[in-house]
């Protein structure tokens, strides 16, 4: 991009800043379940009554759970016994994973090109970042399926608004230059709106700190960043090998990680909707 399309860049940020309503309400299902009490046999039965309104949500819910991704949730149960087994933060984050999707709206074909590529990367660094968070105990796996998917979820929003910005080049090359410079920015905006934790704002905000050093325990935004770099074109397992947070975690080997997680991260993808990884991610 030239110096004009930086300006651009910049109008586009300063949009976002001041214009209420610029940013995406969080998914109606999603919001509303957030609102409930967070335990007890009143707020159980009132998120399985919502998600039965729903029955697209519930049968991917379902679906979730009858597999041993989840961990701690017996097959063959209804929707209201699943609900009961997740707690309400567990809940909440896969529907909102669920849900997400829907934030980019339009037809325009040059915007929905670049929208489609990248949702199906986040979906691959969902996947991802749920196999490498299963060897952690301390993190939960839908809290990581979550983070691998808003890590780039500033693009929806910014890639939405576009349609109305018909100055802006719609080369490819363009918009995806203009992505990866707005969605920390636009990412950390649209999850403080939607009053998510902090350390899943972390992830969209950090996406491209590669060199971020922190003290305490492995959190989400390293295992998106490992998950991050299996994807990166051309691999390169040297540079994931000294990636901080790779090294935090005290992983196998790359080609050994990249074996050990290519079954699980597959069917994390097939549940998701995704294309299957390449034989290089």
């Amino acid at each position: 991009m030239d110096n004009r399309h930086d300006r651009v860049k910049l109008a586009l940020y300063e949009h976002f800043l001041k214009e209420a309503g610029a940013l995406p309400p969080m998914p109606e299902t999603s919001a509303h379940l957030r609102r409930l009490p967070g335990s007890g046999a009143p707020a159980h039965e009132q998120a399985a009554a919502l998600l039965e309104g729903r029955p697209d949500l519930a049968g991917r819910l379902l679906e979730f759970a009858g597999l041993p991704l989840l961990g701690h949730i017996h097959p063959g149960t209804g929707l209201l016994d699943v609900v009961r087994q997740l707690n309400a933060r567990r809940l909440a984050n896969l529907v909102l994973a669920f849900e997400l999707r829907n934030l980019f709206e339009g037809d325009e074909p040059s915007l929905r090109k670049v929208f489609t590529k990248r949702w199906n990367l986040s979906l691959q660094r969902a996947a991802l970042s749920a196999g490498l968070a299963q060897h952690l105990p301390h993190l939960d796996v839908e809290d990581a399926l979550l983070a691998g998917l808003l890590q780039d979820v500033g693009c929806l929003p910014l890639l939405k608004e576009l349609h109305r910005w018909p100055q802006v080049s719609r080369l490819e090359v363009d918009l995806q230059r203009l992505c990866e410079q707005l969605s920390a920015e636009l990412g950390d905006l649209l999850l403080g709106a939607w009053k998510l934790p902090a350390s899943l704002q972390d992830c969209a905000r950090l996406r491209r700190d590669w060199c971020r050093q922190h003290k305490g325990p492995v959190d989400l935004a390293d295992v998106v960043q490992v998950a991050s770099q299996l994807l990166e074109e051309p691999r390169d397992d040297n540079r994931l090998a000294r990636l901080p947070a790779y090294q935090r975690m005290e992983l196998p080997a790359p080609q050994v990680l990249r074996a050990d997680l290519a079954e699980v991260a597959a069917l994390w993808l097939k549940l998701l909707g995704g294309r299957p990884l390449t034989a290089e991610a």
